[in-house]
């Protein structure tokens, strides 16, 4: 009796599986036959049969035209009806919320970023996202009912399975039940994810779908890191692996906000570069980032000297990561991008000096080509395979 239990619960787990990767192979493709879908998933002629059968029978796919014959009859084309149900992404930064329509080929449909005003009051702050994603869905007439679920991307430690945010030091929030909350508001499927993780995700299926060791680096007001292994996302035993931004790099350093001194985020991120120039600059004017990679960018020789300083930082970083997981590929994103090009050559320079020759040599480095949209696009990606399952 219990065999045949774990035979069926088995049967199941590969089923929900094989739809999704069929689902997400026909997205990929735009346009594919049957028997194209046999090659690329593995999965059998009878497998492909079944599952597209169900996708079309929910409307999730749609046949199309016939594609071109190598002889006898043209295969039909299968291709996802973009339009059966839509995704809402959300990222909360330290500053902004960026909150993104997508529709089921991923494409974004609109897309909103608002201030956080309350920096204290994370209620008040999700009242206002709430209130923007229903002005967002009632300008595309669509019902709650039109939604696929919600992704919920955010800079800090999360406890994944309840769905909490148990811990944002740059933002200020601690112990935030967002599932609940979402859930609570809008009765829909909702999805919470640690930032830099969702931006692995997303760089990964997005731009580098063949690339299965990299590590995507998010560099805002603090540093997360997201870590694909052999093609999967690593989450560690606390779910919460890819902290990079407290390693130590300078014992004798700033005190982080963990606690330890000299962590990695403390002399890298963004919140670095604007503390060390009010600290440089003797003027009472406090500047925003914004203004002061400008300020930079218009020759300001201080700025530039504090660019390529914050450079040499990351590569102190990159040369740890580099040394311990020898990624094929680093991705620096975030809001460090703004500033790539004075701090590329100081990264490689580091990387060149301190990193591991037989490592180094098999690394690419790369800046996100995601427009600071790689979490939002990682959290429509998770919403998508999990929801397809269980449709």
């Amino acid at each position: 009796m219990k065999r045949s239990k774990a035979r069926l619960g088995n049967s199941i787990v590969i089923r929900k599986w094989n739809l999704s990767n069929i689902f997400k192979a026909i997205r990929k493709q735009g346009s594919i036959s049957r028997i194209e879908l046999t090659e690329i998933t593995g999965c059998s002629a009878g497998t492909v049969s079944n599952h597209v059968r169900t996708l079309i029978k929910k409307g999730f796919v749609i046949e199309t035209k016939k594609g071109i014959s190598s002889g006898g009859r043209k295969p039909i084309q299968l291709m996802i009806n973009p339009h059966k149900a839509y995704i809402f992404s959300i990222e909360i930064e330290v500053n902004q919320i960026k909150i993104v329509m997508f529709d089921l080929e991923i494409k974004v449909i609109t897309k909103s970023v608002i201030p956080i005003t309350y920096k204290d009051d994370y209620q008040k702050n999700l009242e206002q996202v709430f209130f923007e994603m229903d002005k967002m869905r009632e300008e595309k007439n669509l019902k709650l009912d039109n939604l696929l679920g919600i992704g919920v991307a955010v800079p800090g430690l999360i406890d994944k399975e309840k769905g909490i945010l148990e811990f944002a030091p740059n933002l200020g929030w601690k112990n935030v039940y967002i599932l609940k909350i979402f859930k609570d508001k809008f009765n829909l499927p909702v999805i919470l994810d640690n930032e830099a993780k969702a931006a692995a995700i997303g760089e990964r299926e997005f731009i580098y779908p063949k690339m299965d060791n990299m590590v995507f680096i998010s560099i805002n007001e603090g540093i997360g890191c997201g870590v694909i292994l052999n093609g999967e996302l690593y989450r560690g035993a606390s779910g919460n692996a890819g902290e990079f931004g407290h390693i130590i790099i300078d014992n004798n350093g700033l005190v982080c906000h963990c606690g330890n001194k000299g962590c990695w985020e403390t002399l890298a991120s963004e919140s670095y570069i604007v503390n060390r120039y009010l600290k440089l600059s003797n003027s009472n004017k406090e500047l925003t980032k914004k203004e002061i990679y400008q300020i930079g960018k218009n020759g300001d020789k201080k700025i530039i000297e504090i660019f390529n300083e914050v450079g040499r930082n990351i590569g102190i970083g990159l040369v740890n990561i580099i040394n311990g997981l020898s990624p094929e590929l680093l991705v620096i994103g975030g809001g460090i991008v703004e500033i790539k090009d004075y701090i590329y050559d100081e990264i490689i320079k580091k990387l060149e000096e301190s990193a591991l020759s037989i490592s180094y040599k098999k690394v690419e480095i790369k800046f996100s080509e995601l427009a600071g949209l790689a979490a939002v696009y990682g959290m429509a990606d998770l919403i998508i395979n999990e929801r397809i399952k269980f449709i």
